[in-house]
């Protein structure tokens, strides 16, 4: 046989393999060809496209640019070339070599759309848009047109359009499983949780091998609160591919937020160690090191996640808050300004700007100062505003209904108004909690630069961590005094239930998890009953029920695990008046950290709170207090999710101040 011949052999060989799928026998065939021949242009095409599907995309780039350098009119080897391009992410280059291979045949859409994924790539979405809608009105009949433009819209912000385009797909295609996936996850983020899970199930039932499906129905369930059904799917991932990356993610997500922290963590570091460079994966984990209390660690690598993605305003924001819990506030108020609250207001009030700085003369200045997260949140950031005041700025509070009457008579606050009649005329307009980072820049403030701060050791090349003894002081929380007449009312409404000391009682705080329905979760705290009384059980006096919505049972079960009737004011929560004024007056409160919380410190009474793990920042990550509360004593859950010991010491706590005052 003649070497052209034996080489013809090789590559029918080659292509054989090739059309079985055996792609690394068809890849030895054509290097056979190769070795006889190096110059031959199909054997060259071939490697290269071999190559691609192995995913060794630069090797796939040298064979298929040899190969177009000797046939440089051939559409075929110049669109596979266009296809290595864009696998190696020079989207430019794609874009012009599917370009060619389009004008050299024009009735292969597969080059247009690699055109127009090649301009999405490259950010120009409206160009990319404007080809993919030509290319559905050329063949509506092609799922693939309609997919992409899905994706385009998708990443322009029009979730609408983008669905409707999916469906579009699918209806054309229903085996297409990409379509499939991302129009749950279209759903998903249109916190259309039942339609996304039911799209995701669909989605694993036509491909029950496509394991990115999995993952991201438990990413939907986590969403909803099915923790236990979210791990139960990651875990059945992990044992069909122990290396998928991303059921280790979500199953450290699903424990985490059952509380079993020290698990998540493990979950988190072997996510970690199969994707080492992945910013999201390393933003995960600096997230559960510092919740674990491995807050140099977790510092550490929400830095490097913030290098490698500048963009990814969450790790911005998870930095923030550990800096914030460990007493770097200076810092960790620049990581705060990354919460989603801002963007929130802009799509609010999209004619009104926002400042973050303040000029260095306040007095005469009019300021409006407009609310955001929840109630507890509106008074913890309002202690800032003294401060504006005393530089004689005029301030407008733009606040919830419920705190109008206690704002009403603040000494620091000249008009307050409801959130639900629009933004006031004012000479800046600002978010209240972006105050201390506003103040912490402005030249007379005793926040700036965190001065009286001193430093121990370095737990990494940016950031000086505080001991809580050396923690900047910070304003004290704003005053807000009850009204006499009801403080009055109150004190008779306790005598009628027994005998002083009078103890305060809240056991869940925020929007259980099954009823938020957010992407972005908001805190959720809660104690079980049963523990909780039993803890209390020793201790003398009158308790009273201040759990906003207790659920049917809950105060019947708590009183019978006191062995005494605990009183119900649990309507006070829509009566803040009366609420801050009871507040003022019981013995004690004991609570997990709620809008009470917020209101005794605000009446200068402290509080004993159950913390849960991980703490919000407001509470510090170590410690029994909190330089925000002065005076309340911190109990903490541990990592492992028990509370017991916490509750011990609120029990000998208890106990000891009884027997002191007998």
């Amino acid at each position: 046989m003649t070497m052209n011949g034996q080489c013809e052999a090789y590559i029918q060989r080659g292509l054989a393999a090739h059309n079985e799928g055996n792609v690394a026998l068809a890849i030895a065939e054509y290097k056979r060809a190769l070795e006889l021949s190096p110059h031959r242009p199909d054997a060259l095409h071939l490697m290269g496209v071999a190559s691609l599907q192995l995913g060794e995309a630069e090797c796939a780039l040298d064979y298929l640019r040899r190969a177009v350098d000797l046939q440089r009119n051939n559409p075929a080897f110049i669109g596979n070339l266009a296809h290595a391009y864009f696998a190696t992410k020079q989207y430019v280059e794609a874009a012009a070599a599917f370009r060619k291979a389009s004008r050299l045949n024009p009735r292969e859409m597969q080059y247009q759309l690699g055109i127009a994924n090649s301009l999405a790539m490259q950010g120009k979405l409206s160009e990319a848009e404007t080809l993919l809608k030509r290319l559905t009105a050329l063949f509506p009949q092609s799922a693939l047109a309609y997919f992409n433009l899905a994706n385009v819209l998708r990443d322009q912000g029009r979730a609408d359009e983008s669905i409707e385009c999916y469906r579009s797909a699918i209806k054309l295609d229903p085996q297409l499983v990409d379509a499939r996936n991302n129009l749950a996850g279209a759903l998903h983020r249109m916190l259309d949780f039942e339609q996304a899970e039911q799209e995701f199930r669909t989605c694993i039932e036509i491909a029950p091998d496509y394991l990115l499906g999995y993952c991201n129905l438990a990413s939907v369930l986590i969403d909803i609160g099915r923790f236990d059904d979210a791990a139960a799917i990651c875990r059945e991932v992990i044992a069909r591919a122990p290396d998928f990356e991303p059921a280790h993610r979500y199953l450290g997500a699903a424990l985490a937020h059952q509380g079993r922290l020290l698990e998540a963590l493990e979950s988190h570091r072997r996510s970690l160690r199969l994707a080492p460079d992945d910013p999201k994966v390393l933003q995960n984990l600096g997230s559960i090191l510092t919740d674990c209390g491995y807050f140099r660690q977790g510092a550490q690598a929400l830095t490097r996640a913030i290098a490698l993605n500048p963009n990814m305003a969450s790790s911005h924001l998870l930095l923030g808050q550990a800096l914030l819990g460990h007493g770097c506030f200076a810092e960790g108020w620049a990581g705060y300004a990354y919460r989603p609250w801002p963007r929130t207001f802009s799509e609010t009030y999209p004619g009104t700007a926002l400042t973050r700085t303040l000029p260095p003369q306040l007095a005469g200045k009019r300021l409006c100062i407009v609310k955001e997260q929840g109630l507890g949140d509106e008074i913890f950031f309002l202690r800032f505003l003294p401060e504006l005041h005393g530089a004689g700025a005029l301030i407008t509070y733009v606040g919830s209904p419920k705190l109008a009457s206690l704002l009403s008579r603040s000494p620091y606050i000249q008009r307050v108004v409801d959130d639900s009649a629009g933004l006031p005329e004012a000479d800046a307009t600002m978010l209240v909690a972006d105050l201390p980072y506003i103040l912490s820049l402005y030249q007379t403030s005793p926040l700036h630069n965190n001065k009286d701060a001193k430093t121990v050791g370095a737990h990494s090349e940016h950031f000086a961590e505080k001991i809580s003894v050396f923690w900047p002081e910070v304003p004290l929380p704003i005053t807000l005094t009850p009204l006499a007449e009801r403080k009055d009312e109150m004190r008779r409404r306790l005598a009628t239930f027994g005998a002083p000391p009078y103890i305060g009682l809240t056991w869940r705080g925020g929007t259980p998890p099954r009823e938020q329905r957010l992407v972005i979760w908001a805190l959720f705290k809660e104690i079980g009953i049963r523990p909780l009384g039993a803890a209390l059980k020793p201790i003398d006096g009158t308790f009273i029920a201040l759990q906003r919505s207790p659920q049917p049972g809950e105060i019947q079960t708590l009183s019978k695990e006191l062995g005494r009737q605990v009183q119900d004011l649990s309507a006070l929560n829509e009566d803040l008046e009366g609420m801050l004024a009871l507040l003022s007056v019981i013995d004690e409160y004991v609570a997990v950290s709620n809008t009470n919380v917020h209101l005794r410190a605000s009446a200068n009474r402290p509080s004993r709170v159950l913390v849960p793990c991980p703490p919000d920042w407001r509470w510090m990550h170590t410690g029994r207090s909190s330089p925000w509360f002065p005076g309340s004593v911190v109990y903490r859950q541990l990592p492992t999710g028990d509370f017991s010991l916490a509750l011990s010491k609120l029990q000998h706590d208890l106990l000891t101040m009884q027997r002191a005052a007998d």
